[in-house]
Parts: structure tokens; sequence; C-alpha cells
């Protein structure tokens, strides 16, 4: 698949982190993106890793903060085993962000939607390179209830700084920023929808007909 293909599946989804009705975006703004998007591609040094680990092991692993989410309890129902995956866009992408920040905010954020929407590609495609038979959608820590606390337990658990270079920063955050921790239960089928999502009546992008999954 060529980069004007990729472009293509990811681009609604980049539209709906900046904000943006893709169905609404004129030429202009089309093309622009998609000449930031060949920016961001000579940039990326994808990577990935991914862990089997059974539920009851990965409910162990903090107790203190895998027992106060509900969602994870939830999510997991029903499964024994699930997967835990770790990927990342790569440093470059990181470094080529400042430097688009210092010259042209709104070609900064053109470039870190698009480069978010990415990482979700390349992470779905790593993911069905996996033929994991029925299992849940993907869910992270810092979705619903989950704590984004668990993003360091589980970088260090899985050693994935040494692995793939993902490495805990001191506000909560990943390094490089384009990466992100995210894990299935195995065993059953299951689709996001908002009906159990804890914002479902505050939520934003409900409120401008937007959800923050691919329908």
């Amino acid at each position: 698949m060529d980069n004007k293909e990729i472009f293509n599946r990811i681009f609604p989804t980049a539209c709906r982190y900046m904000r943006v009705n893709p169905l609404k975006v004129d030429t202009e703004f089309n093309e622009k993106a998609f000449a930031v998007f060949g920016e961001l591609c000579e940039n990326v040094r994808f990577k990935g890793l991914h862990e089997f680990i059974s539920v009851s092991d990965f409910l162990n692993i903090d107790v203190k903060l895998t027992s106060v989410s509900e969602d994870l309890k939830f999510y997991l129902e029903g499964c024994t085993d699930m997967v835990i995956f770790a990927t990342t866009l790569g440093v470059d992408v990181d470094a080529h962000s400042k430097k688009i920040q210092s010259k042209d905010m709104g070609t900064a954020v053109i470039y870190d939607a698009l480069a978010s929407a990415l990482l979700e590609y390349y992470t779905d495609e790593y993911e069905d390179g996996l033929n994991l038979g029925e299992h849940t959608f993907r869910f992270a820590p810092g979705y619903g209830d989950i704590p984004i606390r668990l993003n360091y337990i589980i970088i260090d658990a899985l050693s994935i700084s040494k692995k793939i270079g993902i490495f805990k920063s001191s506000n909560n955050m990943m390094l490089p920023q384009k990466s992100m921790i995210t894990m299935c239960g195995l065993g059953k089928k299951s689709v996001p929808t908002c009906t159990h999502c804890v914002r479902l009546n505050s939520c934003s992008l409900r409120k401008e007909n937007l959800r923050c999954y691919n329908s």
C-alpha cells in the first residue's frame, strides 16, 4: 500500500483529532495535509512488540491500580488470557514535530494529528498480523477509568524500554510521544461503543456527532 492509500485511510481519524469534519474539508486543506503526511513518513521508524499474559496475572501486576478500574473488569470479563501491545513511531517523529512547531503551529497540529492516526493504523496492522481469533477491541491505560499509571508498570514489567525504546517520562507521558501501550482480551468478541463510557453524557465529541473510535 502506497502513502496515498494509507493517507486516505487515516485522514478521517486525523480530522477527528483536529475536531474537523472530514466530509467538509476543502481540496486545499486535503492537499496540505497530504504534503505534511509525506514529511511524517520520512521520519517514521515504527516498532512494536506484544506479550501474551493471563488475565489473572495482569490484574495482579499491581492490584492497587487494577482493582480500582470497573472498565478493566468489564472489558476482560469472560477472558482468561489477553495480549498487551507496545508500539511507537520512534524519536525522529518527535524531533521533526519540534522543528515544525517553531515555524508554524497550524502545520504542527496537522502533523501531530496525522502521527497519532498513523500510529493507530500501524498498530491495527500489527495486531491483524497476529491472527488472534476472537478478541475484544484494543483499549489502553487512560481509557475510561483505567489508571494511566499502568503504562509505567507495564513498561517495567515487559522491559519495553530495552526492547523497543519506549521510556517513562516524569509527567505521566511516554517518550517518544507517539507511542502507546494497549491491550485486548482473548476469547470473546467486543467492539467499542459509547454505551459503557464514563463520559457518555458529557462527551464533547458526541455533541459534534463524532466518536473517539472508528465505527
